[in-house]
């Protein structure tokens, strides 16, 4: 699969100075739902969609038969039958490019709704959705952990994601964006603590637009 290039390291905020015993981090890290989600407005779509994917065909056959039946007639086509044509012509593209925006959009990326961390377990679980269907659950071993990459964009260096690759059935690797809106210092803390438990798998913080 496609992987980030690596581009510019990122120097971590350093600890606050004075500080004798720093946060320990906890052995379970848990962040909820991020996202909204509303799972009727998915099945809605979905639905229009398989509807209008049933009337094509239909539309199809009767612009056929209308131009079936101008073939046979000996005088040139009128100006109203002309508008007629040209109209179910357009409303013909109009559904083709529909459908096609509908099932992009349903097909796009998987979103992480909530993850888990689990120190004790050795198992990181993913609240998964795609648009048009309802939240799956997800649970990734940490030997099948591949590499996290914590990645910073633009927002002035000030937050950033994680972007976490696992091998999943048939070999397939799976990527998955967790923990949008991280702040730096959060990053550092959890970074340190996930390198302490996968080792070199947990990369150093990359900036994307540098």
């Amino acid at each position: 699969m496609p992987r980030q290039s690596p581009t510019h390291l990122i120097a971590m905020p350093l600890a606050v100075p004075g500080t004798k015993n720093p946060a320990v981090h906890p052995p379970i890290w848990h962040r909820g739902p991020d996202l909204m989600t509303v799972g009727s407005t998915g099945a809605a779509v979905l639905g229009f969609s398989l509807v209008v994917l049933w009337l094509l065909p239909g539309l199809v056959l009767t612009i056929l038969l209308l131009l079936g039946f101008d073939a046979m007639q000996s005088e040139p086509n009128s100006d109203g039958s002309s508008l007629k044509m040209s109209t179910l012509i357009l409303m013909l593209i109009a559904c083709v490019v529909l459908m096609g925006l509908v099932f992009a959009w349903i097909s796009s990326a998987a979103r992480v709704l909530a993850f888990t961390f689990d120190e004790n377990q050795q198992l990181l679980t993913l609240t998964v959705t795609r648009r048009g269907r309802k939240p799956t659950e997800v649970q990734v071993p940490f030997s099948d952990i591949i590499c996290i990459s914590p990645y910073v964009l633009a927002s002035y260096d000030r937050h950033g994601y994680f972007s976490v690759v696992c091998q999943g059935p048939r070999d397939k690797e799976f990527e998955y964006r967790l923990a949008e809106g991280t702040s730096l210092e959060d990053m550092e803390f959890h970074t340190a603590w996930l390198r302490e438990i996968i080792g070199l798998r947990m990369h150093h913080l990359l900036n994307l637009d540098k």
